[in-house]
């Protein structure tokens, strides 16, 4: 059965939400700390019907590097086009170099998936230089053939840890490529489980991202503040959509298989720990890995609306203060997952990382299409508690 005819079988995230216990709303009470498109302009007439995150733009290397970025998302077209062979098709996304982590294994692994999208080997800016967001992208396509399903069609982009931006590129290449399953990863610890993410929370940690010029704007000297303002209250906290069990299971096997394989001095064992189902909302989860969860949750589930992204305060009269956004595609049903894997990875087994990746693909379109539907994430079977990020 094609995925797209499974809409009518599943419930919708709002209803999840209304159904799922409140302590998930009271849990957002907590100080949480942490990982096709337009410019409109001040004087535009714009009609919003979604505002993002707005980003602290006084200072002026903040507002050059804003217009840099926003210069980049609004010229950024789809480098991944539509297909019409009736192929799964995969949107598979890392992340490039971040702070202290220039080797990022999520943007290695994607690499080596699809090795048209090449590794951005990029440094750093100095302190007040624009660090390039053009630089730090790369995307490529190929097709794969996996255990169970045969010939997929993947699309990788590897993104800049970079607030709203890499979303937005997110989004221009979902409207383009239409895929059927949606793969995100990001970095966390040096050395921790492979976390399969349950869901994402509508919350921005005040912290510098990759450029260490921009950050959330934050009122009444709280640590952070909603990603999509408007967002119902329901939405305070998205679930993924995933064939959990599948998947997991999936991912484990392989993670068990290689425990013991070495890799110069490391065994997997070592840097990647086990597979854990991740609950949600987590006091260590509002940085930028939960930034691209959440907003691409959001426009995939909420087709046809406009998405005000990178906000710019203050804003400038006869600049560009932001970047509207909005899917026409519905693409509610389609299952999409955030991973975080440690970020030791990325000097040891990248190859088993791209096996675990190819796995995952594998079981849920395998899953998809052999009647395991994929459901929203809940926290009934997580393996790390809601407060906190520590395993049970």
């Amino acid at each position: 059965m094609p995925f797209l005819h499974l809409v009518s079988l599943m419930q919708s995230p709002t209803l999840w939400l209304r159904s799922r216990d409140r302590r998930l709303g009271l849990a957002l009470g907590l100080s949480l700390t942490a990982c096709a498109s337009e410019p409109a302009s001040q004087g535009d007439d714009v009609t919003r019907t979604s505002d993002a995150v707005t980003v602290d733009t006084s200072a002026p290397v903040a507002r050059r590097q804003y217009d840099a970025n926003v210069t980049f998302a609004t010229s950024y077209t789809a480098r991944c086009g539509p297909t019409a062979n009736g192929r799964p098709r995969v949107l598979l996304t890392g992340f490039g170099r971040f702070m202290n982590i220039h080797d990022n294994p999520t943007g290695r692994i994607v690499s080596e998936v699809v090795p048209t999208a090449r590794y951005p080997e990029t440094r750093a800016s100095a302190p007040g230089v624009v660090d390039p967001p053009g630089n730090q992208v790369s995307v490529g396509t190929a097709t794969l053939s996996l255990a169970h399903v045969g010939l997929v069609d993947v699309c990788a982009m590897i993104l800049p840890v970079t607030w709203d931006l890499a979303a937005i590129l997110i989004a221009k290449e979902m409207e383009a490529f239409h895929p059927s399953f949606v793969l995100m990863n990001g970095a966390a610890d040096a050395r921790q489980p492979l976390w399969i993410e349950l869901g994402s929370v509508n919350s921005a940690a005040r912290l510098d991202d990759g450029s260490q010029a921009l950050h959330p704007l934050t009122n009444n000297g709280r640590s952070e503040t909603p990603l999509i303002e408007d967002a119902a209250p329901e939405e305070s906290a998205r679930p993924n959509l995933l064939s959990w069990r599948a998947v997991e299971g999936a991912a484990r096997t392989i993670v068990t298989t290689h425990a013991g394989d070495r890799d110069g001095r490391a065994t997997l064992s070592d840097t990647l720990t086990g597979v854990k189902l991740s609950a949600f909302p987590r006091t260590s989860n509002t940085y930028l890995c939960n930034n691209v969860t959440y907003v691409t949750g959001y426009l995939m589930s909420h087709p046809r609306k406009d998405i005000a992204l990178l906000r710019a305060s203050p804003a400038i009269e006869g600049s560009v203060n932001e970047v509207k956004v909005r899917l026409t595609r519905d693409l509610n049903a389609v299952p999409r997952v955030f991973l975080h894997w440690p970020s030791q990875l990325a000097q040891s087994h990248v190859r088993v990382g791209v096996e675990i990746t190819k796995a995952i693909m594998d079981a849920q379109l395998f899953a998809t299409s052999n009647g395991d539907l994929p459901t929203y994430g809940d926290n009934a079977i997580a393996n790390f508690e809601v407060s906190g990020g520590n395993p049970r």
